[in-house]
């Protein structure tokens, strides 16, 4: 498979991430009720409003629609969501 085109595989996981990124900024901002444009990939994690609830919900969320199990102290061991 010499002289393949290599860029489409070199940017899948950053749509991946960017993906996903999306999807979390989606959900967040339908349990705090708020405008996704307030949320960016940057923001702190501890300033986006998530109680222990919507924390709980999100994991669930996250295991039904990627087949991943996460652990609700995720949140708390990323400064943000990018």
């Amino acid at each position: 498979m010499q002289g393949e085109n290599m860029s489409d595989t070199t940017t899948a996981p950053t749509d991946a991430v960017s993906s996903m990124t999306s999807w979390l900024i989606d959900r967040i901002t339908f349990y705090d009720q708020v405008d996704p444009a307030t949320i960016t990939p940057e923001a702190p994690l501890t300033e986006l409003g998530l109680d222990s609830i919507y924390v709980l919900t999100l994991c669930g969320d996250i295991e039904d629609t990627y087949a991943v199990a996460v652990d609700p102290t995720f949140f708390g061991e990323f400064a943000t969501l990018g």
